[in-house]
């Protein structure tokens, strides 16, 4: 699966499904937080040329105290668009699980099927890019911490859940294996998505997780990598206590 071309490809979905959203003469930031030169960055440069230095505070306070859903409809396109294909600049973003919570909080299920089907489709290629190329656990954003940002958007985790379990790829059992040895504790952005945290932490301990570690412990045919997986097993032994 080449998810690298995957996830661009569903990026310029999110353009062309919000294509239909000009941008408008005015975006209505609260005047208390924004001055006139902070609205007028979003209107420096066509869509898809405006960076991170102008993106940024629009990016943060989107729909909570600069302009409504058909603003950040507009945006969205380019502000993922930059999230995800200029790596090096995402960390100068707000964090992804605020950033990815504007779905829910822009109320996208109520959106039109196009738009979701847009939506649900970068969702997904977004997951499986992370899981050919599982982020490192010292990074600004490690793998539960992704998954964590799909759950402010998405109410139920199963279909992520699942596509890990099927990807047959040694990088997503990795991504498994260093998720559960770098357990640092709760990502405080689970506070507001108890149900989705919980549909995690059940399926961490599930006879599915296990059994995906077992077999790779077997296919692998790295000593370190055996060694980690045989670690993550002896976690869940440990945590099932």
């Amino acid at each position: 699966m080449d998810t690298v071309r995957n996830l661009s490809t569903a990026i310029e979905g999110l353009y062309e499904a919000f294509a239909l959203y000009p941008l408008p003469e005015y975006t209505d930031p609260c005047p208390c937080c924004h001055t006139a030169a902070d609205e007028s960055m979003l209107h420096s440069a066509p869509l898809r040329q405006l960076g991170v230095s102008e993106l940024r505070d629009y990016a943060g306070d989107a729909l909570l105290v600069w302009g409504g859903v058909a603003e950040f409809k507009h945006f969205l396109p380019r502000i993922f668009d930059l999230y995800f294909n200029d790596p090096e600049s995402a960390s100068d973003f707000v964090d992804a699980e605020i950033l990815f919570n504007k779905f829910r909080h822009g109320q996208w299920l109520t959106w039109s099927t196009q738009e979701q089907n847009a939506v649900r489709i970068f969702l997904h290629a977004l997951w499986a890019d992370i899981l050919r190329d599982p982020p490192p656990p010292e990074s600004f954003a490690d793998v539960e911490s992704w998954l964590c940002s799909i759950a402010q958007a998405e109410d139920d985790l199963e279909p992520c859940l699942l596509q890990w379990l099927d990807d047959q790829r040694m990088s997503a059992s990795l991504a498994l294996s260093s998720m559960l040895l770098s357990d640092a504790g709760r990502n405080p952005f689970w506070d507001s998505r108890d149900e989705q945290c919980t549909q995690f932490q059940d399926w961490k301990k599930s006879r599915s997780v296990l059994k995906k570690l077992q077999e790779a412990r077997i296919e692998s045919t790295s000593v370190a990598e055996k060694n980690e997986f045989e670690a993550a097993l002896g976690y869940l032994d440990f945590t099932s206590r």
